[in-house]
């Protein structure tokens, strides 16, 4: 079957849309396209790549029409037996090729609604307008979509059960070695790592001001992999105490943020306890776990549990500097416990929290959507 996946905001290398799903649907037999940003210009893994504008230097609502507009042309050039789109933005897309009589899903990666009120809280109105919008658009898709693939449980509770599926964010195993040094040693000092967009209310702020409360005989780094949301949290972070400690790598390629998770010691997912947050499964949770890294997480009642279940981690108040200075030091002065934690994860990880289940789920999903 000819299938296109398209993403106007994920880069067309993005780890879930590309690594994790179309290639898992190559390796089942399909003929997979992704339409996306700036892709590569030859197949990758039995993957063809086409391109979409997403100009920059333009307006939101101008660049947003913009880029439905190029999708929809590439979508009719291609002409797929099916069309997987993996942004609320291109909900009217997907309703247009509905119409047209193609077989549509919607991969789900957030609770969009929920997002929208904590990435603009700044500014209620348009929050509550933003998060209105994106109830709405989901309002129609559930009527009128073939299928839903979901990141998480909590948001697959919001679709109807009978046409959606949870293909968590889970590593894939092959990119984390059997060889990866499991007891790396803190000889060299201690290696935090952050890997993701960095923005207030995924706690870049209290990562650093907790780092700078760490005594100063503690050799520590804390590596930050990423781009800042806003040149203004950069330039306030900046200013923190304990930015003397941050290694500010930016973004970085795949195959350099793997070997960064490598060399590291302890992962940080020290999210603010938003309403989007609360629920979520984030990819760089399991992907520390993979990398053998001790994780400092949120003290939320699913993460606090994943750990405890795992043996992967401890949890903090995101919150409050002190508290996470104080996990940091407990887990800088017992690097044994460091050690089990790293090797407790990379075992979760290997025996069940990986991409193979959630990628038969998925090749499961397409062979009945096939057959319909």
């Amino acid at each position: 079957m000819r299938v296109v996946h398209v993403s106007t905001v994920h880069q067309a290398l993005d780890v879930r849309v590309f690594r994790k799903e179309c290639r898992t649907l190559a390796r089942a037999g399909h003929d997979v396209h992704l339409l996306a940003a700036r892709p590569p210009e030859t197949p990758i893994d039995g993957v063809t790549f086409h391109e979409i504008d997403a100009p920059r230097d333009v307006g939101r609502m101008r660049r947003l029409w913009i880029r439905q507009w190029s999708a929809l042309r590439a979508c009719q050039r291609v002409r797929a037996d099916l069309y997987h789109f993996h942004d609320p933005e291109l909900i009217p897309l997907g309703l247009l090729l509905k119409l047209g009589g193609a077989r549509v899903v919607y991969d789900v990666h957030e609770d969009t609604p929920r997002e929208a009120r904590t990435l603009y809280r700044d500014r209620p109105s348009f929050a509550l307008l933003l998060s209105a919008v994106w109830l709405l658009l989901e309002a129609v898709a559930k009527r009128t979509l073939d299928a839903f693939v979901c990141a998480t449980p909590t948001i697959a509770a919001n679709f109807p059960a009978e046409r959606t599926i949870i293909a968590h964010n889970f590593p894939l195993v092959e990119e984390f070695p059997p060889e990866l040094d499991e007891d790396r040693k803190m000889t060299g000092g201690i290696r935090l790592v952050y890997a993701g967009v960095i923005t207030a209310a995924r706690g870049i702020r209290e990562m650093v001001r907790a780092v700078g409360l760490l005594p100063g005989t503690v050799d520590v780094t804390l590596v930050l992999l990423g781009e800042f949301a806003s040149p203004e949290l950069e330039a306030e972070t900046r200013d923190l105490a304990g930015w003397k400690a941050v290694r500010f790598l930016g973004w970085q390629p795949r195959d350099r943020l793997l070997e960064e998770l490598a060399a590291a010691h302890v992962g940080l997912v020290l999210f603010h306890p938003e309403p989007d947050h609360m629920d979520a499964l984030p990819n760089k949770l399991f992907e520390y776990m993979a990398a053998g890294l001790a994780i400092v997480a949120s003290d939320f009642p699913l993460w606090r549990s994943i750990l405890a279940r795992t043996r992967a981690g401890v949890t903090a108040s995101a919150l409050e500097p002190a508290a996470i200075a104080g996990r940091l030091l407990e887990l800088i002065q017992d690097p044994a416990s460091v050690a089990a934690m790293g090797r407790a994860g990379r075992e979760a990880v290997r025996s069940e929290l990986n991409w193979e289940p959630e990628g038969r789920r998925l090749v499961a999903l397409y062979a009945r959507l096939a057959a319909g």
